[in-house]
């Protein structure tokens, strides 16, 4: 080790569980959300899921990343410049992935690891890593699911509004003029799966029904019983008008 003057502090975590913890010293903050190979992406690593960044499995699934081994050098020269400029103070790094099990540790010890080879000591915390599985269908099956198809670009669908988190289109089979749907670019496979992503494609269609002029309905649907028929969550905005023929079951209209 060093004769450092500073402790550096690394602590992975989830950003669907809140910010990392406030901190009164010098700080990094890598997002890897979007960056690194994630296990519960696709069906071909649907057994890694379970584990978490600190199996070797998936340790090394989320470093083959073309750009991983890059990301960690970077990332440890940066809190190196950050410590030897310290006067004293903690540095500290923040790895955020969505969960907090699988890419943010699996890089979070990297960079440790990386460190200690260059005489750096790092204490590692991963915030999240033992919160429970959400997912239902923890394997994302790109081939299988039409909007994660257009989330990714493979299935060319004119969008009406795209955010970072969701965007807009409209349906193939809209009931009424104006129909649209919301969706959420994570694949969760209701609303019930994971209420922060319900909670952001809420906001968004929240957004975009605020543009619309008139009343409308805002809908979704959990289960077959509740005629959901594509099996990750979106949102329905429905245009209204007195007599437009579409009763909901607790209000019914007349023809």
């Amino acid at each position: 080790m060093t004769g450092s003057v500073a402790p550096i502090r690394i602590t992975s975590y989830g950003a669907r569980w809140g910010a990392p913890p406030r901190h009164d010293t010098g700080a990094l903050v890598l997002d890897v959300r979007d960056r690194m190979w994630d296990p519960a992406e696709t069906a071909v690593t649907a057994s890694l899921v379970a584990l978490t960044g600190l199996d070797p499995e998936v340790r090394d699934y989320v470093l083959s990343t073309p750009d991983a081994r890059h990301t960690v050098e970077h990332t440890g020269r940066q809190l190196l410049a950050l410590h030897r400029a310290g006067a004293g103070e903690a540095v500290h790094l923040y790895v955020a992935c969505w969960y907090g099990r699988h890419r943010a540790p699996a890089v979070a010890r990297a960079v440790a690891d990386w460190l200690a080879e260059r005489g750096a000591a790092a204490d590692v915390e991963h915030r999240d890593i033992a919160r429970p599985l959400i997912h239902r269908e923890p394997a994302r099956q790109l081939e299988a699911c039409a909007f994660c198809r257009m989330a990714a670009g493979t299935e060319p669908t004119p969008l009406v509004r795209d955010w970072p988190d969701a965007f807009a289109i409209v349906p193939r089979r809209p009931v009424t003029p104006g129909h649209l749907l919301v969706i959420p670019r994570r694949h969760v496979r209701d609303a019930t799966t994971d209420p922060a992503v319900t909670a952001a494609v809420m906001q968004r269609a929240a957004e975009l029904g605020a543009e619309l002029t008139g009343d409308l309905n805002i809908l979704t649907a959990v289960g077959r019983a509740a005629t959901q028929t594509v099996f990750h969550a979106h949102v329905h905005l429905v245009p209204r008008r007195h007599g437009d023929g579409l009763p909901l079951p607790w209000t019914p209209q007349q023809q």
